[in-house]
């Protein structure tokens, strides 16, 4: 059995691990992807090295530009 990571809080992650957390939570509740935002690995690698937890990143980014979750849509 495997420990569930927190990804609301820093843990000890890959930079690809974390990045495609960050791509999926975009995904499941935006509808985006990082690749749609236009967001690079020069823009995502110091919120990386800064430890910012996954989820932390994708609440940030969204609120800096004002993006709506799907089920502000009904989805």
């Amino acid at each position: 059995m495997t420990k569930a990571i927190d990804h609301w809080k820093w843990s000890e992650m890959s930079y690809a691990e974390w990045r495609n957390t960050v791509d999926q939570k975009l995904k499941d509740v935006y509808l985006i992807s990082l690749d749609d935002a236009g967001v690079d690995d020069e823009y995502l690698t110091p919120h990386w090295k800064s430890k910012q937890a996954p989820y932390d990143f994708v609440e940030w980014y969204t609120l800096k530009y004002d993006l709506e979750p799907k089920s502000a849509f009904g989805l």
